[in-house]
């Protein structure tokens, strides 16, 4: 047998200096611009605020961080789409998409994320994205109009506005340059007030995300689609018995199948899958084999017999109690400092969570980085590519052992790229962010793990793979392991959908299947669920499923395993 990965890694340029050059508009100064002549706009550039109301559903019941951040994300993606459903299928889409989320994407931006390889881009990736690229602060587009002006009077001349937007950097035509000239709320005697733009831009950046969210409240069949509102009436209740407990307890011919090994660790309830598939042909087929049934305490497996070929192995949590923190982090951790000759150096808490990192990058576990590592890294935290060049200069300015990245050297580049921007730290903490760090260097958005595999008669091969966020072999694989292993009960009256719902000791997921030729609306109510927490974070919600096709519904588990937890989950369609 022989288990081997694929050498699929794309990667990212090492980090070096820039090349600066003459002044030129940052590229968020050059978004902002053109958001404000966009024709896709919903609100023009005005001194005009709208008084919209906010919903009900808000007043009685306000919304959480998450829900806010979703329903935001819902309500930008159905003004472009008519269904969630839909896929993003050009770079035009996404900048519309985002610019109704009330962001101001560069080109460089655009291009971050719609790369000559993507073809589509789907609800989940739109809000992907959404977590990424944050709204620009005022005093951030501030700070960046401030770099243009020479005389810092708080406006700049419209002879240097025109050279500098269409002659340096990301390059605006005359048109455009024309048509911010010609606002009149921010331009008078020749000059540009960047001050009025900026307060005019903020206004109208939140008039748009409202408007947004507001259509999104007038349809009320949009609003079941809200993530759940519990403003409207809950569908009538199972008339069946109030069910038994969910089991909680590891079968004692699994524990003797499935030796303990390791231990105890702050991620014990952190519920984990790999999902075995075998390469068929062409990376797009993929064949389920089995996933890991097997749990003792915060280890999952699967024992049996697997022929020779290529097979992906595909890790997955439920994600049910991988939660943003509720409590806001009110102080940001300081990354670097100057010493007392000037120079930067990189704090002790830092340097602390660079070494957590560099641990989990390091896949083969021999303590230092290859460029395959490394690029595994970069998938992450910035999408872009370290070729052999890179590396050579990377080899050249850092330590390195054996062609390999040490620990110090990985330091050392992370520094570098400190000093790369005059001690700011932002583009320190994309990275950071991007491996689930918040601003108080706590890693509460990822769970990092490892994968033993033991092998009889051969030694596998392994590999780290990047996966294309749209490409869906997850959800596949998470379908075709519920259909196959799960019970199956068709919805009353609609013998076309199909609730299967596999139950383990630890969580239960349930898939929708849509025979019919129509989309579909189903309404979840889990109200009389018991000391249980699901992935969606809401009791009542809705979802979409295509027609011919299945679909995630929700992973449900105990929110304390030590107590007894009851799952009861009413479905009904949405008319």
């Amino acid at each position: 047998m022989v288990i081997k990965g694929k050498t699929e890694v794309g990667g990212a340029a090492v980090r070096g200096s820039e090349i600066r050059g003459e002044l030129a508009a940052p590229p968020r100064v050059r978004a902002a611009l053109r958001m404000a002549i966009s024709p896709g706009r919903d609100a023009a550039f005005s001194s005009q605020k709208s008084a919209l109301s906010e919903s009900p559903r808000t007043k009685k019941f306000p919304l959480t961080e998450e829900e806010l951040f979703y329903m935001n994300c819902r309500a930008a993606y159905l003004t472009v789409f008519k269904s969630s459903l839909e896929n993003i299928i050009s770079k035009e889409q996404l900048y519309l998409a985002l610019q109704h989320a009330g962001r101001n994407p560069s080109q460089k931006t655009i291009n971050k994320y719609w790369t000559p390889q993507t073809a589509k881009l789907n609800f989940d990736d739109f809000c992907i994205i959404l977590r990424k690229e944050k709204p620009t602060s005022k005093s951030e587009l501030l700070k960046s109009f401030k770099q243009l002006d020479v005389n810092d009077d708080g406006s700049i001349l419209h002879t240097d506005l025109y050279k500098l937007l269409t002659k340096r950097g990301e390059k605006m035509s005359r048109e455009e340059v024309n048509a911010i000239i010609s606002l009149a709320d921010v331009n008078a005697d020749g000059k540009f007030d960047y001050i009025k733009f900026c307060k005019l831009y903020m206004t109208t950046i939140e008039q748009c995300l409202k408007t947004t969210v507001e259509k999104l409240e007038v349809d009320s069949q949009l609003k079941r689609q809200q993530f759940g509102s519990h403003t409207e009436g809950s569908p009538e209740r199972d008339p069946s018995p109030v069910p038994k407990p969910s089991p909680r307890i590891i079968r004692k011919t699994d524990q003797e199948t499935f030796s303990n090994k390791g231990k105890t660790s702050p991620w014990i309830s952190v519920d984990t899958a790999l999902y075995i598939l075998k390469e068929n042909e062409s990376q797009a087929n993929l064949q389920l084999m089995c996933f890991t049934e097997l749990r003792n305490r915060e280890v999952f497996g699967w024992t049996g017999e697997l022929g020779p070929g290529i097979y992906w192995l595909i890790p997955s949590t439920t994600g049910c109690r991988l939660k943003k923190e509720i409590k806001p982090i009110t102080e940001e951790a300081q990354l670097v400092y100057r010493d007392e000759t000037g120079e930067l150096s990189l704090t002790k808490e830092f340097r602390s969570t660079l070494l957590d990192i560099f641990e989990v990058i390091d896949l083969d576990g021999n303590g230092l980085l290859s460029l395959e590592e490394y690029n595994f890294f970069e998938l992450r935290t910035s999408g872009e590519k370290c070729d052999e060049d890179a590396w050579a200069v990377c080899r050249d300015n850092f330590d390195t052992k054996k062609n390999e990245l040490t620990r110090q050297g990985f330091m050392d580049l992370n520094l570098m790229e400190a000093n790369d921007r005059e001690g700011d730290p932002r583009d320190l903490w994309v990275t950071l962010h991007s491996m689930g760090y918040n601003k108080a260097l706590e890693l509460t958005e990822a769970c990092p793990f490892i994968i033993d595999i033991y092998a009889d008669k051969c030694k596998p091969r392994i590999k780290a793979v990047h996966m294309e966020a749209c490409s869906g072999q997850l959800e596949k694989a998470i379908c075709k392991s519920v259909l196959n292993k799960g019970d199956a009960r068709v919805m009353d009256g609609y013998e076309n959908i199909i609730v299967h719902t596999y139950k383990r000791d630890t969580w239960i997921t349930s898939v929708i299947e849509n025979k019919s030729d129509n989309k579909v609306i189903i309404h979840i109510n889990n109200e009389l669920s018991k000391n249980c927490v699901n992935n969606r974070g809401l009791n009542i919600f809705a979802v979409e499923v295509a027609s011919k096709s299945t679909m995630v519904c929700q992973h449900v588990m105990p929110l304390n395993e030590r107590q007894e937890w009851i799952y009861h989950c009413v479905y009904s369609l949405v008319s």
